[in-house]
């Protein structure tokens, strides 16, 4: 199933214009409608000059200023998106979140996307008090990480690591438009002898199944020699100029490691390429 409905999440910085713009492409390629969300800073931010306002009046001013200035926010971000969009003839729309109904509005306007791109380290455009991890696991819809700043290109090389697990099945699933579009993708297979699941040629059945879809697949067998699995990731592709990384989240159990397992969560803080999640 191609991708028909995009998510972005967007502010007026120069890394949500950049943010922007890959999402605009992405959109563009795949003939998709773009969705930009705008989390409103809090304005509110307890000042203590405010705390000694006293008079209708002069409260009212407090909270016309406060009112002005999250209304020239939005309208800032609202251009920053709209001429991001602009330059290309997709279907988009913006969308704004308030503070006061955060929690609820951020899955609710994730739900119905096939793709949710928010920008690394955080914020990268989520509410403060968010992150990529909690929206993956309150929607269950795939994230794309977009380190700042990224101004590569959109999806062409993509590394797949892949560990036989129903979450590397998931992700593959998830990432398919990607993959069917890449002009190489690689299924990565670290200690391929240390994992039964895998059979007697780690990495084929998949490659098979993925090109059967029309991706054009190799296959590489490497070693981790006991660096640890993301850093043999990530090292293998910084070697091969990789635009983009799909993996599967919680690809052990939850008793062994914490919420976001050990590899997903060292991915998430060091990659230096767009990395897609599922779960």
């Amino acid at each position: 199933m191609p991708f028909k409905s995009i998510a972005v999440f967007v502010d007026p910085s120069p890394a949500g214009e950049a943010r922007t713009s890959y999402a605009v492409r992405m959109a563009f390629r795949h003939g998709a409608h773009l969705i930009g969300i705008f989390a409103v800073p809090s304005i509110w931010d307890g000042s203590p000059a405010e705390s000694f306002v006293r008079g209708q009046q002069a409260v009212r001013l407090v909270i016309d200023r406060h009112q002005a200035s999250e209304a020239a926010a939005m309208d800032a971000a609202n251009r920053s998106f709209s001429a991001g969009c602009a330059r290309e003839d997709i279907s988009f729309e913006f969308r704004f979140l308030r503070q006061g109904d955060v929690n609820d509005s951020v899955t609710l306007n994730s739900l119905h996307t096939d793709l949710v791109i928010v920008g690394g380290p955080r914020p990268g455009g989520l509410p403060s008090d968010w992150s990529a991890e909690a929206l993956l696991i309150a929607t269950g819809v795939p994230f794309l990480l977009l380190p700042e700043p990224w101004t590569g290109s959109a999806a062409e090389h993509v590394v797949v690591a892949w560990n036989a697990s129903r979450e590397a099945r998931r992700a593959i699933a998830d990432a398919l438009p990607f993959l069917v579009g890449a002009l190489s993708v690689t299924i990565l297979v670290v200690d391929p002898q240390k994992n039964p699941r895998h059979g007697e040629e780690p990495g084929a059945d998949v490659a098979h199944y993925l090109t059967r879809h029309g991706a054009k697949v190799v296959v590489e067998q490497v070693q981790s020699h006991g660096d640890p699995i993301a850093n043999v990731i990530l090292a293998y592709a910084e070697r091969h100029n990789t635009d983009l990384i799909v993996v599967g989240a919680y690809s052990h159990a939850r008793t062994t490691e914490m919420i976001f397992g050990g590899v997903t969560r060292s991915l998430l803080r060091d990659a230096a390429v767009p990395l897609l999640i599922a779960h």
